[in-house]
């Protein structure tokens, strides 16, 4: 028995719609090895659609138009333009719903009878869950992969009641299309009933269990250079986790002003254009003679008008390119900042461990040579020169203090410290007598 799967994961910026744009549309995938690029010419397209942010930009238009008559009568200091408030908000900016099922269920089926499957998913949509065609910006059936599947890409775009403005406003937000996961589940239900209902026998798709191993216990940690080597190696992972996301956010600027540079480009080509280059890739006649007509003096305004509303955009763009220079600077300085964090922790890591083997080895030599039966009265000169060590070894840890320095001990200290020396003196010498006595 075949399954009916049904999903949908929201699309947090701008920049993630472009990169889904470029897997769903133009099948450019650096993660995906199943996709056969001979094969996508049979890729089936409900919903049409040549550029994913400009589709975004006409769905979301009127939603624009509020924005920028509110920043109008904002504080400078609070301004924001469009991108800059979607980009930056909680809520989604679009979201991709999937639908496919197991191999059994499309094999034998032609190509026409997956669209039909396809077309009635995608009524699904725009039936149970509210989004109309309008909304919706791309659909398309991937044949060119093991398992044909329904990508559906659309702008949750609705109107709600803001209490502080006291009026409907545009917003961008799928929870008011799926408000919990109960609401999901119930959703999957429906669509199971709907694809039955149409004549497909499937059962409901349900999540697969996914088992977690257990991590070990860690050991009970009872000294303080234990605990502090544990932090630091945290502090490490934490830090390569900062560095991997920022690396990550690096190449998503380069790849947006690589194609700023590119609209630059032409937008600086059409302007340097002569006059009937221009007319003719406005497919406008030139004059032929100097006197004018009314036809022709109006294709020429017109021409003029395009032509400095071609310069104020090159400006403009200009102006995004220099601002994502400034934020890619500051993104390499934070990516530099944290490679020299992440090697004062592994250094301090090292440091650590060191000093913990070095106490180590000299409690068990403590252990070993020395026992308080043996060793009498003396014995307490043997733990206060240990506690010294430690002391020693710990005052290093402090934040205050990163350099031992021996002319600060207390008096007390310094007696201990003499004593318990003497001490092993005397013991060294007792030791080299008795030996001599055996060989005699």
């Amino acid at each position: 028995m075949s399954y009916s799967i049904f999903r949908v994961q929201g699309i947090k910026t701008t920049s993630d719609l472009r990169g889904i744009g470029k897997h769903n549309a133009d099948r450019v995938s650096d993660t995906n090895l199943d996709i056969d690029k001979e094969k996508s010419s049979e890729n089936i397209e409900l919903v049409k659609c040549d550029s994913y942010l400009k589709r975004f930009s006409e769905i979301t238009l009127d939603m624009r138009r509020e924005h920028e008559e509110r920043m109008r009568t904002t504080r400078s200091d609070r301004r924001k333009s469009f991108e800059q408030a979607i980009n930056g908000a909680k809520n989604d900016v679009a979201c991709e719903f999937l639908f496919t099922s197991d191999e059994e269920f499309f094999k034998g089926k032609s190509k026409a009878e997956i669209q039909s499957w396809a077309q009635d998913s995608l009524e699904f949509v725009t039936d149970e869950i509210g989004l109309s065609h309008d909304r919706i910006i791309h659909a398309s059936v991937h044949m060119d992969e093991k398992t044909p599947h329904l990508h559906i890409v659309a702008v949750p775009l609705t109107e709600i009641y803001d209490g502080r403005r006291k009026e409907n406003v545009l917003t961008i937000s799928r929870h008011q299309f799926i408000k919990t996961k109960d609401d999901l589940s119930s959703l999957q239900d429906k669509y199971n009933e709907r694809m039955n209902e149409r004549g497909y026998v499937l059962e409901r798709g349900t999540p697969k269990e996914v088992g977690h191993q257990k991590v070990q216990a860690f050991k009970e940690q009872t000294h303080y250079h234990e605990q502090a080597a544990v932090k630091a190696q945290q502090s490490v992972k934490e830090l390569e986790g900062k560095k991997t996301n920022l690396e990550l956010s690096i190449s998503n600027r380069k790849s947006e002003m690589d194609d700023l540079k590119k609209e630059v480009t032409q937008v600086k080509k059409i302007d340097d254009m002569d006059f009937k280059e221009k007319g003719s890739l406005f497919n406008l006649k030139q004059p032929k003679s100097v006197e004018l007509s009314f036809e022709d003096f109006q294709s020429l305004k017109a021409l003029a008008k395009s032509s400095e509303a071609l310069k104020r955009e090159n400006k403009a763009y200009k102006e995004m390119y220099e601002k994502e220079k400034v934020t890619t600077k500051s993104l390499r300085e934070s990516n530099d900042k944290l490679d020299k964090q992440l090697a004062q922790s592994r250094q301090e890591t090292r440091w650590y461990k060191k000093q913990y083997e070095r106490l180590g080895k000299l409690f068990d030599y403590m252990k070993e040579k020395y026992t308080e039966r043996s060793m009498g009265e003396d014995f307490q000169k043997v733990v206060g020169f240990a506690k010294y060590q430690v002391n020693r070894t710990v005052n290093v840890f402090r934040k205050d203090e990163q350099t031992y320095d021996e002319n600060k001990l207390t008096k007390a200290e310094k007696v201990g410290y003499k004593q318990a020396e003497e001490f092993f003196k005397d013991r060294q010498r007792t030791r080299s007598q008795d030996r001599g006595f055996e060989r005699e």
